[in-house]
C-alpha cells in the first residue's frame, strides 16, 4: 500500500497486508491463513477437527476489507470495530467474526475494520480515518493489539509491518535492541491516546485490549495500565486459538467477545 501524506496521496483505510488481493469477492485461502498451512494442519488435527469438514469463505470489498462497499454503509446507524487479524477474523468463516455475532446480538449493523497484522499505530490511524471521512457512527470499538507491532514505510512509500519479538525463542532481545522496542511501544502508545481524543465524547466509543506483552510466565496488558477504561479480555480467550489457521480466536471466543462488546454498548 502507498503511503505519501508528504505528496497528499490518500492512501485510505490501511489494507497493507492485503495488497496484492485486488478484486473484491470471496476467498477461501488468505495470506496467514494459506491453503498450505491448512493442509499441514490436517496432518496433524484429530479426525474431528472442524474445519476438516467446514469451509472458511472471506468476502472482502473494494479496499479489502470484510465488510460492505463502504458507500453503501449507513455509518450513522452502524457500530465498527476497528482492529487487526483478530477483528478480522483471520481462520472463521465469515458468519463466525466478531462483527457478525455482534450483529446477531445487537441487531445493528456492524462493520468490520479489522485488518491482518496492523499495529496499534495502524489501528489508530484507520480509526483517524474514520473519524474524519465518514458520518460518526452509532459506536466505535477500537480492540488493541500487540504493542509489540510497529510500522516502517519503505524508500518506494510502502507500509510494512515489523514484530519486534521472536516468538519462537520468547525474547524480544534477539531481534530489537531494547531502546527500539521501548521508542516502538512508546510511539504505540501515543497514536493510541489520538485515536481516543478524537472520540472521547463519543457516549459509545469502547477499547479492548487482547494482548500487549508476552512474557515466558504470562501477559502484561500495557494498554489496560496506561488506558484504565480499556475492556481487558480474558487470558484464556486470548489463548484460544483454535481458528483454522490455528493461530487466531475460533468460532467460540468469537462470540464470547462480541457479547462482551454488546454488554457494554449503550444503544
Amino acid at each position: 500500500m502507498i503511503f505519501d501524506v508528504i505528496n497528499n496521496r490518500n492512501p485510505g483505510f490501511i489494507s497493507n497486508t492485503l495488497d496484492k488481493i485486488k478484486q473484491p469477492g470471496t476467498y477461501s485461502f488468505l495470506p496467514g491463513d494459506t491453503k498450505f498451512e491448512f493442509r499441514e494442519n490436517l496432518k496433524v488435527k484429530p479426525k474431528d477437527w472442524y474445519y476438516r469438514t467446514n469451509k472458511v469463505e472471506y468476502t472482502l470489498n473494494s479496499d479489502r476489507f470484510r465488510t460492505k462497499e463502504f458507500k453503501d454503509i449507513d455509518w450513522k446507524n452502524s457500530i465498527v470495530l476497528v482492529g487487526c487479524s483478530m477483528t478480522f477474523g483471520l481462520g472463521v468463516t465469515d458468519e463466525d467474526t466478531v462483527a457478525a455475532h455482534l450483529q446477531k446480538n445487537t441487531g445493528k449493523n456492524v462493520v468490520n475494520l479489522g485488518q491482518v497484522g496492523i499495529s496499534n499505530s495502524l489501528i489508530a490511524y484507520n480509526s483517524y480515518y474514520l473519524k474524519e471521512n465518514y458520518p460518526t457512527p452509532l459506536a466505535v470499538v477500537n480492540i488493541w493489539t500487540s504493542m509489540m507491532r510497529w510500522w516502517h514505510i519503505s524508500h518506494k512509500n510502502l507500509v510494512s509491518e515489523y514484530y519486534s519479538y521472536d516468538w519462537s525463542t520468547d525474547d524480544v532481545s534477539s531481534v530489537f535492541t531494547k531502546d527500539e522496542m521501548l521508542t516502538q511501544i512508546t510511539n504505540n502508545i501515543l497514536y493510541m491516546k489520538m485515536s481516543n481524543a478524537l472520540w472521547k465524547d463519543h457516549p459509545n466509543h469502547l477499547q479492548l485490549s487482547l494482548h500487549d506483552y508476552h512474557m515466558s510466565d504470562g501477559y502484561i496488558s500495557i494498554a489496560a495500565k496506561v488506558f484504565p477504561e480499556v475492556i481487558q479480555l480474558k487470558q484464556s480467550w486470548v489463548n484460544c486459538i483454535d481458528a483454522r489457521d490455528c493461530c487466531h480466536w475460533g468460532r467460540e471466543t468469537t462470540k464470547k467477545v462480541a457479547k462482551l462488546i454488546a454488554s457494554n454498548l449503550k444503544l
